[in-house]
């Protein structure tokens, strides 16, 4: 059974989402056991780079190719969008509470409506404005913990993290329509670690000195949170409108905060269990909508 385009979008920006919410697992795991913010991130795209480099080269070697002007957009978008958005969050992360670093980021929904109402064609509706506002109220009840600020700075960099994230959605939107996704996230990644690596300078000498654990987080970081849901995004990106992309991404909190309960054995609140479900509430309620829309156009 073929499944039609919007419905194909909802799944992937699901799994994407699903695979964004190992970020933090990832993540904790790789600053515990030593690793720098610098060094994880361009390990992770560097080697996320290599694997899609290598199977493509493999197996479609002709989905390699694009035009100079798609290459330069993927550039932009590699180096401006997701290279700065990945150092931006985890400079959020080092020095506040993860609470608080996930809160900041997880306001480029709003971001997305905002600058997709007054910068394209893509206006809200009263619907989408409720089922954010809702999924908002959600999100601040799951999230809602303890609040550290260490650094000054790393509030104003988790706040450009999310800001920045949603001119990274917006764009690719836009942009990208035309370009196969495993194609968009070749080019996408690989600048985005060619710009990691000039910025934070890493000790790649280092690499077979890793630990198991350092190792296991790079290689689940680059194939789980990385690959797939960058490839997932920029899929669903073609079907759906950036704002509703947004919206579903909201799934990633979810599966984080099911994740620490499950690998650091965290506990949730009956408030943080009543936001996640406010959060699915109003996921499930906006996809509906959206679908009867479709189906009376």
């Amino acid at each position: 059974m073929k499944l039609n385009p919007r419905l194909r979008g909802t799944i992937e920006i699901s799994i994407g989402s699903v695979g964004f919410g190992f970020l933090g697992i990832f993540g904790k795991t790789a600053f515990n056991s030593g690793l720098s913010v610098g060094e994880f991130l361009t390990y992770r795209f560097t080697l996320a780079a290599m694997l899609i480099w290598i199977f493509l080269l493999l197996f479609r070697p002709q989905w390699i190719r694009l035009s100079k002007k798609q290459i330069f957009i993927a550039a932009l978008l590699g180096i401006f969008g997701y290279g700065l958005f990945s150092t931006l969050y985890f400079t959020a992360i080092d020095g506040l509470s993860i609470t608080l670093a996930a809160l900041l980021l997880y306001t480029y929904p709003f971001w997305v409506n905002v600058f997709s109402h007054f910068f394209t064609h893509d206006k809200i509706s009263r619907n989408e404005a409720l089922c954010l506002v809702g999924a908002s109220t959600g999100l601040v009840m799951l999230l809602w913990g303890h609040i550290e600020v260490r650094n000054a700075w790393a509030v104003l960099a988790g706040l450009l993290s999310g800001i920045s994230y949603a001119i990274y959605v917006i764009v690719s939107g836009r942009v990208q329509k035309n370009v196969r996704p495993i194609t968009s996230s070749l080019y996408v990644i690989t600048f985005g670690a060619l710009a990691l690596a000039l910025f934070h300078h890493p000790h790649f000498e280092n690499i077979p000195h890793l630990s198991a654990t350092q190792a296991s987080c790079i290689f689940g970081i680059a194939i789980i949170s990385t690959i797939i849901p960058l490839t997932m995004e920029l899929a669903a990106l073609q079907k759906l409108k950036s704002s509703e992309v947004a919206l579903l991404m909201m799934i990633e909190p979810i599966t984080a905060a099911l994740l620490g309960v499950l690998v650091f054995k965290e506990s949730l609140t009956w408030l943080q269990i009543a936001g996640a479900l406010i959060i699915a509430f109003a996921l499930v309620v906006n996809t509906r909508l959206k679908s009867f829309d479709s189906v009376s156009a």
